[in-house]
């Protein structure tokens, strides 16, 4: 029995265009989501934001490592990161449903910037595991927000398609920042890149700020604050806020998918440079590793959305789940760069079809006023399969260098494995019982 999406969305009450008319007039007057302002003013902030990101991110551990830090502290660095994050996702995610994300977007990249200047002045590995723990905390503060902003502003039906551009936007960080970044610390040395990266946010910062100035945020409309004000005592009705339901089938195993990708990204921000390095590679080859990743990223994921829009998100998001396990088993097999380079090809591919459909099919199944708790869920499951990722990475590296790759690999293939089985069987279920006797 094959998955019928439009039947799945129509069962959990998500307004699709009726059948016919998307190749007809919805296709006609569909605008190009770049039109409005507000969504193509906050793309472009992240993506200039995620620039400032990739200048420095492959730049952190062999900064650290140079200026004296153990192996363990190098871990410890990409652990910290994530554990903040993951623990400040929550209180930013339920804070952003109660006041203007725009704050919050705007002060978390404020953090950004300070913290990456205080990189260049620090020579001690406990500083470094202190800044990237801050370093998680301010990332909490914007993603969530960001991505909540994004599902606010988003004409019904074009889910995949939004999250696939600022994917895409993100992309664009990992891959103009890599190279231009790694150039300057073999060239200038490490100061001059960390400077050009906290520059950076200064252009992100303006750009939401003046393109919000007149934004009302959904959440905190008054019809919004209506729906919420506390029912007189005795009254047991049930609004449509009460009906609401954040964990859902959809949400938890959509979410538990999303600790499978994130693991994957753990151990990159761990071991890769390091293990490219310890290979023999230059800064400038290690670079291009990160880019070769990222174009296919750029280039697949808004295409990716509008497909998985049309045509369905669950077989988009586990062929890119199960595939990408064993890219990450190829990894620790093939060492050469021409493999590094093939790999990378193909990790960027699967990694847009499967993130960007995960993506829409969560943002598909979130609550409307509780946007803001489901980004950070969804972020959370990302940082937390990063954490798992990061903190066995860094302890299998000392064993064996290959072994990280193989052994993570295997875990996010039968994760992946494990939800699409339940999802599979969720929505069989659903269409059986909504089928009258």
């Amino acid at each position: 029995m094959k998955l019928n999406y439009r039947q799945n969305l129509v069962e959990d009450n998500i307004q699709l265009p009726p059948p016919g008319i998307e190749n007809e007039n919805f296709r006609a007057k569909r605008k190009s989501l770049w039109s409005d302002k507000y969504i193509g003013s906050l793309i472009i902030a992240v993506g200039i934001s995620y620039l400032g990101f990739g200048l420095v991110s492959p730049l952190r551990t062999l900064y650290a490592r140079s200026e004296g830090a153990s192996g363990g502290e190098v871990g410890l660095m990409g652990a910290a990161f994530l554990f903040s994050g993951f623990v400040f996702l929550f209180p930013f995610g339920w804070l952003s449903d109660r006041v203007n994300r725009v704050n919050l977007i705007i002060g978390g990249l404020f953090a950004h910037l300070i913290i990456t200047l205080l990189y260049s002045l620090t020579t001690s590995g406990e500083l470094f595991i202190a800044l990237r723990f801050a370093e998680g905390i301010s990332a909490a503060a914007v993603m969530p927000a960001a991505r909540a902003t994004l599902a606010d502003l988003i004409p019904k039906g074009r889910n995949g398609e939004a999250f696939g551009l600022m994917g895409a936007a993100i992309t664009f960080g990992m891959l103009g920042g890599p190279p231009v970044g790694t150039f300057l610390a073999e060239a200038f040395g490490y100061t001059l890149a960390y400077w050009l990266a906290a520059g950076m946010f200064l252009p992100s910062i303006a750009l939401v700020y003046y393109a919000f100035r007149n934004y009302h945020q959904a959440s905190l409309r008054p019809a919004d604050l209506a729906n919420r004000q506390v029912k007189p005592e005795g009254d047991l009705s049930v609004t449509p806020a009460d009906a609401e339901t954040l964990w859902t089938v959809p949400v938890v195993m959509g979410s538990l998918f999303r600790i499978a990708l994130g693991i994957g990204p753990g151990l990159a921000i761990t071991v890769w440079s390091i293990y490219m390095a310890d290979l023999g590679f230059s800064l400038v080859l290690i670079g291009w590793t990160y880019t070769v990743y990222a174009v296919p990223m750029l280039l697949v994921s808004p295409s990716a959305g509008r497909f998985s829009d049309r045509y369905g998100r669950l077989p988009m998001m586990f062929m890119g789940g199960l595939f990408l396990g064993v890219v990450w088993v190829l990894y620790g097999i093939l060492t050469t760069f021409i493999a590094f380079i093939i790999l990378g090809i193909i990790e960027g591919s699967l990694d847009a079809i499967g993130r960007t459909a995960n993506d829409g099919y969560l943002a598909d199944h979130s609550p409307a006023r509780q946007r803001g708790r489901a980004q950070a869920i969804f972020n959370a499951a990302t940082q937390l399969g990063s954490l798992v990722g990061a903190i066995a990475s860094g302890f299998l590296y000392e064993i064996d260098k290959a072994l990280p790759f193989i052994l993570l690999g295997i875990v996010q293939f039968i994760l992946t494995a494990l939800c699409l089985v339940v999802l599979v069987v969720y929505h069989r279920r659903k269409r059986v019982l909504a089928i009258p006797d």
